[in-house]
């Protein structure tokens, strides 16, 4: 089962106040609905490949306005492995439409303007637009991607704006003809699945995206490691690459203690970083050089075969 039929099939169990539920019809008939009107009179009706989907949409229809429904199962297509579940209304149209004001008087779809009494509404109304025509990518996946396919930026507005009054920032995009609502970020993917009520859904989330991020972490300490060791290693080899140009063509006896020191350390342990040189100074050459001090001293001698080089030219 795909992380949205997850979500979705939980979002159509959860127990909400009637006000609420009236708003989550709303979005139903707002995102999920065909209206049709023969000789004045208004038909509904609503479709969807999802069990889960279909009961929640009678439930909300038979607790609200104890409509009677015509529910119609049948394969989409001929090569279709899942069943289409389609829910026709015929009788008290009239009265539920208006009671949502979602048409006119001539039955056309109005501009979405809901009024919400309550905050919780605002969940409901979300909740139904994720029911109706949402869908979210599987956390393991390599994006974070929530969206919600509306009919127009109208709608796509509409739930921008509830989704900004709870801090969630979403963008529409017309994608092949298409009107697409999307959440990118995961943080903010998941305040939406805890605000519409996915409970089980979110710790799921969570739980894999907090093991992605430790994974990236860890991933990204371990290539700055190798990059650091490569770079040490590189910086070892040029050193000893001076060394060996110092001891042909200048010689040792003409150098400082504190460079000389810095050539036994380096050349007794040619793959060791600065760090582990400064470990082993005092069993080497019997005293301390910090690390610091050992970058300086390689600095100088590479200062002074740079000196030499341009006295031979």
């Amino acid at each position: 089962m795909s992380f949205t039929r997850d979500v979705k099939q939980e979002l159509a169990s959860v127990d909400v106040e009637d006000c609420c539920l009236k708003a989550e019809l709303y979005s139903f008939v707002l995102l999920r609905s065909t209206i049709k009107v023969i000789k004045e009179n208004p038909t509904i009706s609503f479709s969807t490949n999802q069990i889960n989907v279909a009961r929640r949409i009678i439930f909300l229809l038979r607790k609200l306005y104890d409509i009677k429904v015509d529910l119609t199962i049948k394969k989409k297509e001929k090569t279709s492995v899942r069943s289409f579940y389609w829910i026709n209304i015929n009788n008290q149209v009239s009265y539920f439409l208006e009671d949502l004001k979602i048409v006119n008087s001539k039955y056309k779809k109005i501009k979405p303007q809901y009024v919400i009494e309550k905050d919780c509404c605002k969940a409901s109304i979300l909740r139904g637009a994720f029911l109706a025509r949402g869908s979210i990518n599987n956390p393991n996946s390599n994006e974070y991607h929530l969206e919600i396919r509306v009919p127009s930026n109208d709608e796509g507005k509409f739930l921008k704006n509830i989704l900004e009054e709870i801090n969630i920032t979403a963008k529409i995009i017309t994608r092949a003809k298409r009107v697409v609502l999307y959440i990118k970020k995961g943080e903010q993917i998941a305040d939406f699945l805890k605000y519409v009520g996915a409970n089980n859904s979110l710790f799921v989330f969570e739980d894999i995206r907090i093991k992605k991020d430790i994974n990236n972490y860890v991933n990204r300490i371990m290539n700055c490691d190798v990059a650091n060791e490569q770079k040490a290693i590189a910086s070892a080899a040029k050193q000893i690459e001076n060394i060996e140009y110092l001891d042909n063509n200048y010689g040792f006896s003409n150098l400082t203690p504190r460079l000389v020191d810095a050539i036994i350390l380096r050349t007794n342990f040619p793959d060791d970083s600065l760090s582990q040189l400064s470990e082993r100074s005092i069993e080497t050459v019997n005293r301390y050089i910090s690390k610091s001090g050992l970058s300086h001293c390689f600095k100088d001698i590479e200062r002074l075969v740079s000196k030499t080089k341009k006295n031979k030219l």
